[in-house]
């Protein structure tokens, strides 16, 4: 089934530099999983973290600086840290969350949300876009 989800989408130049790299956190394997292929298939290198020691390893190694994509299953008890973590050694990176309900305006702490069932182009989308600078 995810194959049928999962298409090629071009890549553009930026994208194949330190920018293609996403960080994606949650801890349901199924959901990450399934974006680890779809984010892939547009031409993303994806470290796909299931914990916060996990997350805060990767974050702090400074080399995946392109997006940090929270899933709605991150405990808040360790969003905060990584989204802290990850601005302070990727000042100029985007924090994406995943929800599993509709939001009109993103929480101040993300730079974008995500509804999780409007589909991959959505999720590409997102993880796409640049941060205004």
């Amino acid at each position: 089934m995810a194959e049928s989800l999962i298409r090629s989408y071009p890549v553009s130049e930026k994208q194949q530099s330190h920018r293609a790299v996403v960080v994606s956190a949650g801890t349901l394997p199924e959901l990450l999983s399934l974006r680890e292929e779809i984010l892939r298939s547009a031409g993303y290198e994806v470290f796909t973290v299931t914990s916060r020691e996990e997350a805060l390893a990767v974050i702090g190694n400074g080399e995946q600086c392109g997006v940090l994509l929270l899933c709605y299953s991150v405990p808040d008890d360790w969003r905060g840290d990584l989204i802290r973590e990850f601005r302070r050694l990727c000042p100029d990176a985007r924090v994406v969350g995943i929800t599993n309900y509709p939001v009109v305006q993103p929480a101040k702490e993300t730079d974008e949300l995500v509804y999780g069932v409007e589909g991959p182009e959505a999720l590409i989308n997102a993880v796409r876009r640049e941060s205004p600078a």
